[in-house]
């Protein structure tokens, strides 16, 4: 943060009151010093230049530095060193002569500092400036110089040398765009555009023998109607009329008469001004009175003012010392101040009460009750004091009130104890006066300390004591109307309840406040009723009140111990406010409502703003102008409710409350820094931005260039494309992203003041994250015709692997049937044609009919072979063919009645040859087993379809047999091997004498590439 000074009014401003009542001649102004510490590169700063985006510009005896309000960027490459003077051209590239590399430009796009190397023969320069038609000027120790700024063509004009060793001048371009060169010892120049040459009118190079003397000049400033203001180090400040040739000199009355810098400002009144700055530090010119005045300590050192710099929009001066940067806003003046002079009145005195007149034409008056002597009559439109002293002088003033006939009744605490302590003032006769109400007010209370008072609708005058009760007192009858007796009011202040407040409301209705919270004094009743046992939240342990207000509505509120209470007039709690709203301290104290319907509220540690329907609260303090945190209990309301004044120690503060809550003016929001990874970068932000894929984590600072404190400001920004929502960042001006997708995005970014005002316009910026090549989708259409090429290859080639299998299996099946079926048939038939020539006796005819018989078998054992490894036998419907072909000739030939159900649409639908042979074995192990073994008359066969499974099941009316018994057979085991083998089940069910039926299930998902297994069965 910048470190604040504020001048400490009482004394600054005691310089400016030697007697009252007076008008101040030095501006109550707040300023900033900015230093090392908040990051310049140097404290001893040269110049100052705001660009066209609103950047502040600084020259140092470094380099030169770019400010956003809260950050610096200085430009140490080339070596520059002394940079004097700035200057923006149109497309906002910053200009300057330095010490060390002669003109240098720094490119707003690519923020590169580079040097015109034809400048750097004579390498120190100084005080570049452009002029109106766009050309550049700058000097050096032998004269000036002319550059082109598009072609940088240079020109030198030499001046006479002399024993100055430093730059020879500076420049300035008067109201009839007349250029000047301010020389510093050679003279006055005024440059003639047609004979293209400097002429001296005023100064040791003038022609002219009259106006030929030593004036030592520094820089000028040129106003609208053509005088040149010049800063001189030997004469003071001068004042050139460059259309008539005349000329003032205004000495400063210091030891030593010089001014280096000048600049035309206005005071907090918007009265013309100039402030000046010489070795010693910094002042204001006041040309209606010709007179200088300088202020003290904002410094604690002695310093040197070098250049000064006023903002044309925003009116912020900007002094370049060589202590740092002192900065003066005209907004950060948000409080205005005064103080009491010593001559007026004996410090320290507190300003209690502050009451506005309200009598007709006099909205500028105003009284200030002080917490001794009297009170002081101010004038606000002539910003004059009058004391007027109280009958005693150490009466503490604890309320005003001013009654229709316009008198002002002033009730005190008298520390002496001698009576009277209420007061009456006659503003129309300028005197204090007496009455019978007043005499009769004063005989109350056993001490003259009247903390509370007032007049309600009735004219009726209220007085109220901390311990002792109130009284009514009937202005006309000159008697107390109090209904409540003694006893009564004894019993509601005792016991340390002390009353600290009292309202009569709209209604005619009279509230007090107290340590034990809000009373409400029934006169019908007389009594005493208490609102708050019924209503306040458990949230609120201290129900103490210090302050009460009606608002517009007819609601109460009330200010207490470390909370802020709203009630109807009935009585009924509307809101509360405590110190997790905000509030510092827990002591408030002093209520009032604006026009706007805002409420003010004081306490150590600020002035809030509470605006009810919203629930926000602002919160004031010496940074913001307040003399200082402590308003407890001292604010008071113009009669208008425009102005609101807080009374301080040996001072008091005002603010236009309107003027303080308007929404301001949008302010220029700027990028100031955009960085990918950390590392700067340099994009043109009207276009769109870049990414690659690797750089999708940026961060975007974003600022306000309206140079007020940092908490003044508030930001917002959203990410279009990432997220629907604005992020409220408070016044961190920072937006950050991480990790990005490819896409584009539109970075939205605006700013608004402290009070919730948001600008309408937003500040965006498109950001497009590339995606990587694998991201693309030319690479995505390449994977997938990779993949589809790859898969294409890897189908072909499972095909070309089946047909070489298919082959394979035919040529097996063909060898097969060719060569060895052929050869069991040619054994087989001459085994027969052996059986028949032989005798049936013979000893070998046995043999032989078992080989017969075995090369049979063998040749059918070899047939299932040839047609299982046939691929033309793959699909189902074959394998089924085949199986209730051979059943068919088994069953027939035993004379075996027997049933075929069969599944449709088999066709397409395939089995693996190790899946057909299990299969197939199955069946005719069963079939076999059933012809030979059952002894039965009927039999079935069922095949079918069920879930995918292949459903086998074959059953006979038999004799059955034990599936448990054991046997030396190897029948069973075989099944159950083969059924394992399918990956399905085989169940055996028999019961001797009833038959048997052997049921076989197995999964069928790899031989049904066409999907027909959701067919279901018959």
């Amino acid at each position: 943060m910048n470190r604040v000074i504020f001048f400490r009014v009482a004394f600054v401003l005691a310089v400016v009151w030697p007697l009252a009542p007076s008008r101040a001649q030095l501006p109550a102004f707040r300023f900033e010093v900015i230093t090392t510490k908040e990051g310049l590169p140097s404290n001893t700063v040269l110049s100052a230049k705001r660009d066209h985006t609103g950047f502040m510009w600084f020259g140092t005896r470094l380099c030169p530095v770019r400010y956003n309000g809260a950050t610096f960027q200085s430009f140490r490459e080339p070596e520059t060193n002394f940079v004097t003077s700035l200057a923006i051209d149109k497309d906002d590239n910053i200009w300057f002569a330095s010490d060390r590399s002669g003109v240098c430009r720094i490119d707003a796009q690519r923020m590169k500092m580079d040097s015109l190397p034809h400048t750097t023969e004579n390498i120190q320069t100084g005080d570049f400036f452009i002029d109106s038609n766009g050309t550049g000027w700058f000097s050096n120790r032998f004269g000036v110089n002319r550059l082109d700024l598009k072609t940088n063509v240079l020109k030198h004009y030499p001046f006479t040398q002399t024993n100055f060793v430093w730059n020879k001048a500076s420049f300035a371009e008067d109201a009839d765009h007349t250029l000047w060169a301010i020389g510093r010892d050679n003279g006055l120049f005024r440059y003639d555009a047609k004979k293209d040459s400097f002429i001296c009118v005023w100064g040791s190079d003038c022609k002219d023998p009259a106006r030929r003397e030593l004036i030592m000049q520094n820089k000028a400033y040129a106003d609208k109607d053509g005088f040149l203001w010049i800063a001189s180090f030997n004469l003071g400040l001068i004042r050139y009329n460059t259309r008539t040739d005349e000329r003032d000199i205004f000495e400063t009355e210091r030891l030593i008469k010089e001014v280096r810098a000048v600049e035309e400002g206005v005071d907090e009144y918007g009265r013309r001004i100039f402030w000046v700055g010489d070795e010693h530090g910094l002042g204001i010119f006041r040309p209606d009175q010709k007179k200088f005045y300088y202020f003290h300590n904002i410094i604690e050192e002695p310093y040197e003012v070098y250049d000064i710099f006023r903002d044309p929009e925003e009116g912020i001066v900007w002094v370049c010392t060589s202590k740092g940067i002192i900065k003066y806003h005209p907004h950060g003046n948000i409080f205005q101040a005064r103080a009491l002079p010593r001559e007026l009145v004996r410090h320290p005195v507190d300003v209690n009460v502050i009451l506005s007149d309200k009598r007709p034409g006099q909205d500028n008056i105003h009284y200030l009750g002080l917490s001794h002597t009297g009170m002081i009559r101010w004038d606000r439109s002539t910003d004059k004091f009058l004391m007027i002293p109280y009958p005693a002088a150490t009466a503490d003033t604890r309320w005003m009130a001013q009654r229709n006939d316009g008198t002002i009744w002033i009730g005190t605490n008298r520390g002496d104890y001698v009576r009277p302590g209420i007061f009456v003032y006659d503003p129309d006769k300028e005197k204090f006066v007496t009455s019978p109400l007043s005499n009769l007010a004063n005989t109350f209370f056993s001490v003259p300390f009247f903390m509370n008072g007032g007049f309600d609708s009735q004219n009726r005058l209220w007085i109220g004591n901390s311990d002792e009760g109130i009284h009514v007192l009937d202005a006309e009858g000159q008697k107390d109307e109090s209904p409540w007796s003694a006893a009564v009011q004894h019993a509601v202040f005792s016991n340390n309840n002390l009353m600290t407040s009292m309202l009569m409301d709209s209604k005619g209705r009279t509230w007090l406040g107290t340590y034990n919270g809000v009373i409400r004094a029934d006169e019908r009743q007389a009594k005493f009723l208490s609102p708050d046992s019924s209503i306040l939240p458990k949230s609120i342990a201290d129900w103490a009140v210090t302050s009460m207000m009606e608002d517009r509505q007819g609601n109460i509120w009330a200010a207490r111990w470390g909370s802020l209470t709203q009630m109807s007039g009935e009585g009924k709690l509307i809101t509360a406010f405590t110190t997790a709203n905000g509030f510092y301290d827990r002591e408030n104290r002093g209520l009032v409502e604006d026009r706007s319907g805002n409420l003010w509220m004081g306490n150590y540690e600020g002035l809030y703003c509470i605006h009810p329907e919203s629930k926000r609260i602002l919160r004031f303090t010496t940074n913001d102008g307040l003399v200082s945190n402590n308003t407890a209990g001292r604010i008071g309301l113009s009669n208008d409710g425009r102005r609101l004044f807080i009374g301080q120690i040996n001072a008091f503060n005002f603010v236009n409350v309107e003027q303080l809550l308007r929404p301001s003016e949008a302010p220029p929001l700027a990028i100031s820094s955009f960085k990918v990874h950390e590392q700067e970068r340099y994009p043109d932000f009207n276009k769109r931005i870049v990414l690659d894929r690797a750089d999708n984590t940026f961060s975007v600072d974003f600022i306000s260039l309206n140079y007020r404190k940092h908490q003044d400001n508030q930001y917002a920004y959203y990410l279009e494309g990432f997220e629907k929502e604005w992020h409220a960042s408070g016044s961190e001006h920072q937006a950050y992203y991480t990790n990005l997708n490819p896409g584009t995005y539109t970075l939205h970014l605006k700013a608004g003041d402290a009070f919730g005002n948001w600008n309408y316009g937003t500040l965006t910026m498109k950001v497009e994250v590339l995606p990587a090549y694998y991201e693309t989708w030319w690479f995505k259409t390449l994977m997938v015709l990779i993949v589809a090429a790859l898969l294409y290859a890897l189908y072909r080639y499972r095909i070309n692997q089946l047909l070489h299998l298919q082959n394979i299996r035919n040529r097996i099946s063909a060898d097969l049937h060719d060569e060895l079926g052929s050869s069991l048939s040619s054994i087989s038939i001459m085994g027969a044609m052996a059986q028949t020539n032989l005798a049936s006796q013979h000893p070998s005819k046995p043999m032989l009919e078992r080989m017969v018989e075995e090369i049979r078998q063998i040749s059918g054992t070899l047939d299932d072979i040839v047609w299982n490894i046939s691929p033309k036998n793959d699909s189902l419907s074959n394998l089924i063919a085949r199986m209730t072909r051979y059943a068919s000739e088994l069953f027939e030939a035993k004379q075996i009645n027997f049933r075929y159900t069969l599944p449709e649409h088999l066709e397409q639908m395939r089995l693996s040859m190790e899946q057909r042979r299990n299969f197939y074995l199955i069946f005719k192990e069963s079939v076999n087993n059933l012809v030979k073994y059952s002894c039965c008359t009927e039999a079935f066969i069922n095949i079918a379809i069920e879930n995918k499974n292949l459903l086998l099941t074959i059953g006979d009316n038999g004799k059955g047999f034990d599936p448990e018994a054991a046997s030396d057979r190897n029948g069973l085991q075989n099944l159950r091997v083969r059924a394992d083998n399918l990956k399905g089940k085989i169940e055996i069910r028999s019961t001797p004498g009833k038959g048997t039926t052997i049921v076989l299930k197995f999964p069928l998902r790899l031989g049904d590439p066409n999907g027909l297994l959701t067919i279901s069965p018959e």
